[in-house]
C-alpha cells in the first residue's frame, strides 16, 4: 500500500482527477440505476475507489465468469465485498455464452475477428443482465489501457520517450470502443470515467516515465508478488485496491473465455478434416482463416449478412485489399472486419 504522503504528484493528480470526473458522470445519470461493469481489474477497481472517496455509490456490480476458475472472479468479489455494493457474478459456460450471444454479437459489430467477439461476446452477457437488473446506466473501465500504456505492446521505446508519447497519442485519438454499441443494443447508456474530455485532456500530458517500468505484480488475489514490466503505474499508485498491482489480463483471460480461442474447443463441433478442407476453400475466395474458432465466427457472419458482404465496405478483388479478407482497409494495419495484423499486403509480405 501506498500512503498519501509518499505517492507521487502525478498520481495524486491521477487520483483527483478520477473523482472529478466520477463526480461529473453523477450529474449525468439516475446512481440508483447504475451498474459497474466490474472485472476486478486495475481500471474498474480504481474506479469504485474513486467513486467511494466522493461519495458516490453504483446499485450494482456485475461480473461474468466462466467456468469455475475466472481470474477475475475474486478480485471483484473482495472489491464489491469491501465496498458494500450487490454483487450480480454472471455464471456460464463456454457454450451458453456461444449459443446465446455470437450471433447478435457479429451482427451488432460486423465482424468475424476472434479477439474482438471474444471480449464482447462477456460484455454483452454483462450488459444484458443490467438490463434485466433494471439499469438504465452502466460504468465501464474503457480507456485507461490506452492513456496509460496498459498494453504489453505499448511498453516499447524505451530509449525514445517522445515517440512512446507520439504512438500513445495517436492511439488515443483513434480509439474505438464496442461498449457503447453493446450497451445500446440493450436500451443501456455506457459511461467511461478515464474518458470524459476532462480527464483524456489530462492524461495525454503523461509521459512514459509515469506509466511503464517494473513493478511488483500478483497473478492471483493475495499471491506472491514477481518483478514484472508493467503499464498504468501512474493509476496504480493513485488508488490503493485489492488489483491496483495485479496483472493486466484482458477481458478474455479474466472471465475465462479464452478457451473459444482453442481448436481443442470445437473438436466436436469441427473435425480437423472439415477445418483443413474449410481452410482450404476460404484461401481460394482470399479469406484467411487463422483457428476454428475463426471459421467459426466466419460462417456465423455469413449466415447474418447473407455472404461475405458489409453495409458499407466494399470487398475488391482477389489479391487486392486487407491480406485477410480481401475488403478495402485503406491505409489501415489492422482490419476490423477479419481481424488481419498487419493487413496491409506489403507488410504482411515483409513479415512472412
Amino acid at each position: 500500500m501506498t500512503s498519501i504522503e509518499t505517492k507521487s504528484p502525478t498520481s495524486l493528480e491521477c487520483r483527483s482527477r478520477l473523482c472529478k470526473s466520477l463526480e461529473t458522470l453523477a450529474q449525468q445519470t439516475d446512481l440508483e440505476h447504475t451498474a459497474l461493469i466490474l472485472s476486478g481489474g486495475v481500471d474498474t477497481c480504481a474506479i469504485l475507489e474513486a467513486a467511494a472517496l466522493v461519495n458516490i455509490k453504483f446499485s450494482a456490480a456485475i461480473t461474468v465468469a466462466l467456468g469455475n476458475d475466472s481470474p477475475d472472479e475474486p478480485f471483484a468479489k473482495h472489491a464489491a465485498s469491501h465496498h458494500g455494493l450487490p454483487h450480480h457474478i454472471i455464471r456460464m459456460t463456454a457454450g451458453d455464452l456461444v449459443h446465446e450471444y455470437l450471433p447478435q454479437t457479429v451482427k451488432l459489430l460486423q465482424t468475424w475477428d476472434g479477439m474482438t467477439l471474444r471480449n464482447s461476446l462477456v460484455i454483452s452477457a454483462a450488459m444484458k443482465e443490467a438490463k434485466r437488473l433494471g439499469m438504465k446506466s452502466v460504468v465501464v473501465g474503457d480507456g485507461a489501457d490506452e492513456l496509460f500504456g496498459g498494453y504489453s505492446f505499448m511498453w516499447g521505446c524505451a530509449d525514445d520517450l517522445d515517440l512512446w508519447k507520439k504512438k500513445r497519442d495517436d492511439i488515443c485519438k483513434k480509439w474505438t470502443f464496442a461498449t457503447t454499441k453493446l450497451a445500446s443494443s440493450y436500451g443501456i447508456v455506457a459511461y467511461g470515467p478515464f474518458m470524459d474530455k476532462e480527464f483524456v485532456s489530462w492524461a495525454m500530458t503523461t509521459t512514459r516515465k509515469d506509466c511503464i517500468g517494473e513493478k511488483p505484480i500478483r497473478l492471483v488475489l493475495n499471491g506472491e508478488s514477481i518483478m514484472h514490466a508493467v503499464g498504468k503505474i501512474v493509476l496504480r499508485e493513485a488508488f490503493d485496491t485489492c488489483a491496483s498491482w495485479r496483472r493486466k489480463d484482458p477481458i478474455e483471460v479474466g472471465s475465462g473465455a479464452t478457451i473459444i480461442s482453442k481448436d481443442a474447443y470445437w473438436s466436436e463441433q469441427l473435425s480437423d478434416e472439415e477445418y483443413e478442407a474449410a481452410k482450404g476453400d476460404c484461401a481460394e475466395k482470399g479469406l484467411v482463416i487463422n483457428s476454428k474458432e475463426h471459421l467459426i465466427n466466419l460462417r456465423t457472419y455469413i449466415k447474418v449478412f447473407g455472404g461475405i458482404l458489409h453495409p458499407e465496405k466494399k470487398r475488391l478483388g482477389l489479391g487486392e485489399g486487407c491480406a485477410g479478407c480481401c475488403f478495402d482497409v485503406g491505409e489501415e494495419m489492422f482490419c476490423h472486419l477479419c481481424g488481419a495484423w498487419p493487413a496491409q499486403r506489403k507488410s504482411h509480405s515483409q513479415k512472412l
